[in-house]
C-alpha cells in the first residue's frame, strides 16, 4: 500500500502542511518536529509523489536524453558528465536508446522539462510536435536547427591535430574513421582531413574504420595493414576507434605518433601513449546542461548554434 503524506501527518499528529514543510526541510519547522517528521517518513517507506507535485509546479524536474549507443566508451562517458552537471541542477535523467522520433514524442507524453538529443544524422528526425512543445538542446555539428545545438567544432579539431603533426616533421598521415557514413559528426572530420592535407600538400590516406566500435575498428585495421606500413602520423576519429587500432596492431614497434578524437580521461588509461584533442567532455556536458536550464527557465529565445574551442590533451 502506497504511503502517503496525509498517513505521515497523521502518525505525527501533525498537519499535512507541516509534513510538507518538514519533508522540503523548510526552516518554518521547529527541529524537533522536523527531525521526528523526516524520521517517521522513513520508517513508514515514504516516497514523495512528483506526479502531483509537478501538476501543481508545472515542472517535473526530469530530463530525457536519447542515447545513440551502448557500445562505445566516449558516448558513455559523455553521457555520465550529462548525468552530473544535470544533477548538480536538481534534475533527473531518463535514457531512451529507442529511435529518436519515438523516444522523444515519450519524453514529452511523460512531462519531461526537456530533451537532450546526439544529432548524429544528416537531418533532424525530431518534429515540429516535439520541439516546438518541449525544451531540446543538440549535440553535434553546426548547421541550421530550430533548437539549440552545442557544436565541438570537429573540423577545427582534425586540423589542430595535422599542424601538431606537421610542428613534428611528419607529413604523413593516415585517418582512421568511420568513412562511409551519413553521421553530421564524423563526415565533418573526413572532410576537414581531406580539405586541410589537400591545400597543404600533405600524403594522407583516409582508413575505413567500418564503424565506431573498437571491434569493428580492430577487424578492419587488421585487414587494412595486412599488406601496408602503418604512416608515421595516425589521427582517429575517436576514443573507441583509438582503442580498436591499438588493439590490431603493434604500435610499439612502428610508433606512430596518435592524435585521437574524444578529450576523456580515459585516453590515460592506453597502454600506448595517445594525444587526445576536442573539447573535454565535462565541458561539453556542462554546456549542454546550462544551455537547456536557460531555456527551460527563461522561456526565451536562444542562441541556434553555442561554439565550443578544442583543445589538445597529452597523456605520455
Amino acid at each position: 500500500m502506497v504511503v502517503t503524506l496525509k498517513d505521515v501527518a497523521d502518525a505525527c499528529n501533525v498537519s499535512y502542511s507541516t509534513v510538507s514543510k518538514a519533508l522540503k526541510n523548510s526552516p518554518l519547522v521547529k527541529p524537533k518536529t522536523k527531525e521526528l517528521i523526516q524520521q517517521k517518513a522513513v520508517e513508514m517507506n515514504y516516497i514523495p509523489n512528483n506526479s502531483a507535485r509537478a501538476l501543481v509546479s508545472k515542472r517535473s524536474n526530469t530530463i530525457g536524453l536519447i542515447w545513440p549507443s551502448v557500445d562505445r566508451v566516449a558516448v558513455t562517458h559523455l553521457v555520465s558528465e550529462i548525468n552530473i552537471a544535470l544533477k548538480d541542477l536538481g534534475f533527473v535523467m531518463f535514457l531512451s536508446i529507442d529511435d529518436l522520433s519515438v523516444a522523444s514524442k515519450k519524453f514529452v507524453e511523460f512531462g519531461c522539462d526537456g530533451i537532450i538529443v546526439f544529432d548524429e544524422g544528416p537531418s533532424t528526425n525530431l518534429s515540429p510536435e516535439v520541439y516546438r512543445n518541449i525544451p531540446v538542446v543538440a549535440y553535434g555539428v553546426a548547421r541550421n536547427m530550430d533548437y539549440p545545438i552545442i557544436n565541438v567544432n570537429h573540423r577545427q579539431a582534425m586540423i589542430m591535430a595535422i599542424d601538431a603533426l606537421i610542428e613534428q616533421n611528419i607529413t604523413t598521415i593516415d585517418y582512421i574513421g568511420d568513412i562511409h557514413t551519413t553521421d553530421a559528426r564524423q563526415l565533418a572530420k573526413k572532410e576537414a582531413i581531406i580539405d586541410y592535407c589537400t591545400q597543404h600538400n600533405i600524403n594522407y590516406r583516409l582508413v575505413d574504420s567500418q564503424g565506431l566500435s573498437a571491434l569493428e575498428t580492430e577487424t578492419a585495421v587488421k585487414s587494412y595493414y595486412k599488406h601496408k606500413s602503418i604512416a608515421p602520423g595516425v589521427i582517429c576519429g575517436s576514443y573507441d576507434i583509438t582503442l580498436g587500432t591499438i588493439n590490431a596492431l603493434d604500435v610499439n614497434r612502428h610508433q606512430p605518433v596518435i592524435y585521437s578524437y574524444d578529450n576523456i580521461p580515459q585516453i590515460k588509461k592506453l597502454d600506448y601513449p595517445v594525444h587526445a584533442i576536442g573539447v573535454p567532455t565535462t565541458t561539453i556536458a556542462e554546456k549542454v546542461v546550462a544551455v537547456l536550464n536557460e531555456v527551460i527557465t527563461n522561456e526565451t529565445t536562444v542562441d541556434t548554434v553555442y561554439n565550443l574551442e578544442p583543445q589538445i590533451t597529452s597523456h605520455n
